[in-house]
């Protein structure tokens, strides 16, 4: 027997808005015990989010921080350069206040339909370095979600 998408995806699915903040998203996901989730805009997928986009975005925030107060410490540093580095710090922490979930998220959506076979969701997952895949109907209806613990869970044997 083929085991199917429709077989072992997650009908219940938590999607986020593109207008959320990233402290909420990290909040929702966290409360939900979920690591990424599709962003929905007006009853339609626009793009899926995860914790290691959040991760990503507040490297590079960090590092931009970084290479900044180096310029301002180096050799560089003009007179008043204290002020200068104050108001960088202010501007970098307004900047995180207001990202959102639009800023971070994957518009490039991977998916599969639910009668797929599920080997070809994990070929998708494997090839495409995503853990997880929008299980979409013929009108993009978003229908549920797979992901790579769903096959973990297909394959763990019953205790």
């Amino acid at each position: 027997m083929v085991i199917q998408v429709r077989d072992m995806m997650n009908t219940v699915v938590i999607s986020v808005s593109p207008e959320i903040g990233l402290d909420v998203l990290e909040s929702e996901l966290t409360q939900h015990s979920i690591s990424g989730a599709p962003v929905i805009e007006n009853n339609k997928v626009v793009g899926v989010v995860s914790f290691s986009d959040i991760v990503k975005q507040l490297n590079i925030e960090h590092t931009y921080a970084l290479t900044a107060y180096d310029y301002y410490e180096g050799p560089y540093i003009t007179h008043g350069g204290e002020n200068e580095v104050n108001q960088l710090g202010s501007f970098i922490g307004h900047r995180l206040e207001h990202l959102t979930v639009r800023d971070i998220m994957h518009q490039i959506i991977k998916s599969v339909s639910p009668d797929q076979p599920a080997v070809d969701a994990a070929d998708i997952m494997l090839e495409h370095k995503v853990h997880r895949l929008l299980v979409l109907d013929d009108n993009a209806k978003l229908m549920g979600i797979v992901s790579s613990t769903d096959f973990v869970k297909l394959h763990s044997s019953p205790h």
